[in-house]
């Protein structure tokens, strides 16, 4: 029989994901697989009515401290007879990623503090009711501080500890589209944290695949593709093993794909999930069919500043008669996959690929030559650092010519020096 139980020392990534106070999984060791928890129309179907209960508790809540907005939370949900003390904290949790609260800004209640206390300590000790030699009644010693400070004592009572985040003020919540939206978030936000403590993880894809390549380069993962024989293709995703003992920063960053991913169709991925202390490891299954939703992801976002400031400075001054595109083409030589970062096309309909060399590993950057040397034939502008220099040094020949050099800024006048430089005849050809 699956065994529950709980993911431990999960990091507290950002981007709405959970942390291992809200981690629930099932190890089934039998058959070697993690499975996520997750609520499910047929046998779930009663945390509808309390999921809506929630999204109304927490828009009627604003002005209350994070404290009593969540009491208010855990009594709705009190009410579930299978609605475990972590399946509470993460239906919190998802539900605070959209709310905001007001913190303390410039120390102003610990000096609020201070300034009560002290204006008190001299009428101490206060009572409720005044009784022979206990005269300060505390009631009238509050307004004397109130008059004293200039506030109504409300006022400052809201604000002694507002430094303390249970009693933050709840100032916004954005809330989600539907009860049905939240527990779908749910159910997405339990699969990533299984992926904290992924060491390997492989993607099979038939469609959408310049968006799956994307997904991969925007997570910054190392990563190889291969073609199948059955128009599939391969994406195995890992990286060196030392990391991996040291962070779990590459599982968090496979998490953070899931929800881009989801958005794309006919996929499956399989991923090696370690447990325990990390001698044993269990499979963590998911595919486009298993049902799971997610919000289209937003399609802006660069790999790197650098690139980013590469495409910024082009839309600023860009080349007569030539576009620069981002990640527009997909290069394919025998069973291997390449997109390059950029296309720059000519008018004449003359296209120039470009690979910016960003700030990658040793490991990955061998991983790179590899990949561009296979392309050699392509014709394919390296942008790197003059600090790369040595590591690009087994670049093909034909490359080595085209490589752009900047020291720690991109100038594009070098390479509009170099689009400059070629013929019209060039370009024809």
């Amino acid at each position: 029989m699956p065994i529950r139980n709980r993911l431990l020392e999960s990091p507290n990534p950002k981007n709405n994901m959970l942390t291992s106070d809200e981690a629930l999984a099932e190890y089934d060791f039998r058959n070697g697989a993690i499975l996520p928890d997750r609520l499910t129309r047929p046998a779930h179907s009663h945390y509808l009515p309390v999921a809506e209960k929630l999204l109304k508790t927490y828009s009627d809540s604003l002005g209350s401290t994070r404290q009593q907005v969540h009491q208010r939370a855990e009594a709705v949900m009190e009410r579930l007879p299978d609605c475990t003390s972590r399946r509470m904290a993460a239906l919190i949790k998802l539900l605070d990623d959209v709310s905001g609260y007001q913190g303390d800004r410039g120390r102003k209640s610990a000096k609020l503090r201070q300034q009560v206390f002290q204006l008190a300590a001299v009428r101490h000790p206060l009572v409720n009711t005044p009784n022979g030699v206990f005269t300060a009644d505390q009631w009238t010693v509050k307004r004397d501080i109130a008059q004293q400070i200039g506030k109504p004592w409300e006022e400052i009572e809201r604000s002694l500890y507002s430094d303390v985040v249970e009693f933050h003020p709840l100032t916004a919540f954005e809330g989600y589209e539907s009860a049905t939206a939240l527990l779908a978030r749910y159910n997405v936000a339990q699969v990533q944290a299984c992926l904290y403590r992924a060491t390997r993880m492989t993607l099979w894809a038939k469609a959408d695949l310049k968006a799956i390549v994307r997904i991969i380069k925007l997570s910054r993962l190392m990563h190889t593709i291969r073609r199948l024989e059955n128009h599939e293709y391969q994406f195995t995703l890992s990286g060196p093993s030392s990391t991996l003992r040291s962070t779990r920063r590459y599982g968090v960053a496979m998490a953070k794909m899931i929800p881009s991913l989801l958005a794309c169709q006919d996929w499956r991925m399989a991923a090696n999930i370690s447990i325990g202390n990390g001698t044993r490891q269990l499979q963590l299954t998911l595919s486009s069919n298993d049902g799971l939703t997610s919000p289209k992801p937003s399609a802006d976002e660069f790999d790197s500043e650098i690139e980013a400031d590469l495409m910024k400075k082009w839309q600023a001054s860009p080349v007569e008669g030539w576009s620069l595109r981002r990640e527009s083409e997909i290069l394919v030589s025998r069973q291997k996959l390449f997109l390059p970062d950029f296309q720059l096309q000519h008018v004449s309909g003359k296209m120039i690929h470009i690979e910016v060399i960003g700030y990658w590993t040793p490991e990955y950057i061998a991983a790179k030559l590899k990949t561009l040397n296979e392309f050699a034939s392509e014709d394919i502008w390296i942008i790197a650092q003059t600090a790369r220099e040595q590591d690009l040094s087994s670049l093909p020949k034909s490359m080595q010519k085209s490589v752009i050099w900047y020291k720690s800024k991109i100038q594009l006048k070098h390479l509009n020096q170099r689009l400059n430089s070629i013929s019209s005849d060039d370009c024809a050809s």
